[in-house]
């Protein structure tokens, strides 16, 4: 019987769909009543909640097998719960319905800390700040790819200045630097070693094939150059740093910025606790039968 009061209601629901032709999943009821689509001893499963679980872009037909799928679902669900419910214990019950609402009180605090938080939290992260906690904690930073500070150079194969670009890098005086920056400017590709890269992205502007260890080059800081038809190439590593070597400041600002903002996350719920408690005792909210 329920089985028939089921299908035809599904049968009614696909009628009305193809007749007024929407695209939305369900329709609402515009009745008073709820039609009821399920029942057992437990409860009653209304077609206002069901039609609360179907997603919102579910259309026609699909609709109606998720209809169906979910009818059934609930059932076998509330027909497991009423066994369950004989057969164990009162005290086992009650501890679950103690865990039941542990689970629920852990939830609705949670949702309402992290409103808080998105309504108070300031993300803007000084540099400062992020370079104070790298200078404490730099060591607990470590690399997952090797990464070198190293000078590249690619120019066209007719670059007239080779020579001057060799002596220059080579030499690595401070005093020609500005002379160097400006022969960079004309090159196709130019870092002048100041910053930190990761070492597999440096030799990917490299001939592939050209070094064929590149850790071991990275570490031994040797000059190297080579040219193909068109261009010809100059890398020299100033730095290098190993895997699990410290890591640059660079490749640690983001993990840095992430810690101190879970640090002030950390910090507006201790002092929102702080400040509803305190508001609790001057206005006499709670009594403690213990202290």
């Amino acid at each position: 019987m329920m089985r028939w009061i089921l299908n035809n209601t599904f049968k009614l629901l696909i009628l009305l769909l193809i007749t007024i032709n929407q695209s939305c999943s369900l329709i609402k009821s515009q009745s008073p009543d709820d039609p009821i689509m399920a029942k057992t001893d437990l409860g009653t499963l209304t077609l206002s909640q069901v039609e609360a679980m179907i997603p919102n872009n579910m259309k026609g037909l699909d609709s109606v097998q998720f209809v169906q799928s979910y009818v059934d679902r609930w059932i076998h669900n509330q027909l497991l719960l009423e066994n369950a419910m004989e057969y164990v214990d009162k005290e086992s019950l009650h501890s679950i319905n103690q865990m039941v609402a542990d689970y629920h009180t852990t939830l609705l605090v949670h949702k309402y800390q992290q409103m808080y938080i998105e309504r108070e939290l300031d993300t803007l992260i000084p540099s400062a700040q992020i370079e104070e906690h790298y200078s404490k904690f730099g060591n607990n930073f470590l690399l997952d790819s090797a990464a070198v500070r190293a000078v590249y150079v690619k120019v066209p194969i007719k670059f007239s200045d080779k020579n001057k670009l060799r002596r220059m890098i080579r030499a690595n005086n401070q005093a020609d630097s500005a002379q160097l920056a400006e022969l960079g400017a004309k090159a196709l590709i130019f870092t002048d070693g100041t910053k930190w890269q990761y070492l597999n992205r440096v030799m990917t502007q490299i001939p592939e094939g050209a070094i064929s260890n590149p850790i071991a080059f990275a570490k031994s800081g040797r000059y190297f150059e080579t040219q193909d038809d068109t261009c010809f190439y100059i890398l020299v590593i100033r730095e290098f740093r190993d895997v699990n070597e410290q890591a640059p400041l660079v490749f640690a600002k983001n993990r840095i910025r992430e810690i101190l903002i879970n640090h002030r996350k950390t910090d507006l719920i201790k002092n929102l606790e702080i400040q509803i408690y305190i508001d609790a005792v001057n206005k006499q909210r709670f009594t403690n039968y213990v202290n």
